[in-house]
């Protein structure tokens, strides 16, 4: 056997390996369902992408952001929302949503704004109820003059 034959049968073998073991290192597949947790009431929501997208015809509204957080059984949803300049009115109407093993729901909401600046950051506590999935859901807004922008942004999502 000739040292090339040989050479690239190792080498088809060493990359046989190697993506061998990168299979047997996922696990599962990314389609086997997710195993429900032992204190939870329903399955767990599926994984989303968190990509905000803003209108690219947005002249005012320039960033936006939500996150939630436990804080014993309470829940913590803050909320953030930026102009390009001082602004009529920015503001944030927040959701808390409750995962039902198929579908979102809104169970608390919260509407809040400030005049004449660049900024909002609001944050609301909610009662959580323990064995349940919930994330943040925030519309942001932005309104000067007639002009109105708007966006919305999920938080990640936690377990009561």
């Amino acid at each position: 056997m000739s040292k090339l034959k040989k050479r690239t049968r190792v080498l088809t073998a060493f990359t046989f390996a190697l993506l061998m073991s990168f299979v047997v290192a996922s696990g599962v597949s990314a389609d086997a369902p997710a195993e429900k947790e032992p204190r939870a009431l329903t399955p767990p929501p599926p994984a989303e992408m968190s990509i905000m997208s803003l209108n690219p015809s947005n002249v005012y509204l320039t960033d936006a952001s939500t996150s939630i957080r436990k804080s014993g059984s309470n829940i913590q949803i803050s909320s953030n929302t930026y102009a390009s300049r001082v602004v009529d009115s920015i503001g944030a109407n927040i959701y808390l949503q409750r995962w039902t093993g198929s579908v979102w729901v809104d169970v608390e909401s919260s509407f809040n704004k400030n005049t004449n600046s660049s900024s909002y950051y609001g944050t609301k506590t909610w009662q959580g109820v323990s064995g349940y999935y919930y994330r943040g859901k925030t519309v942001h807004w932005v309104k000067e003059g007639t002009k109105y922008e708007e966006v919305v942004t999920h938080s990640s999502t936690i377990l009561m």
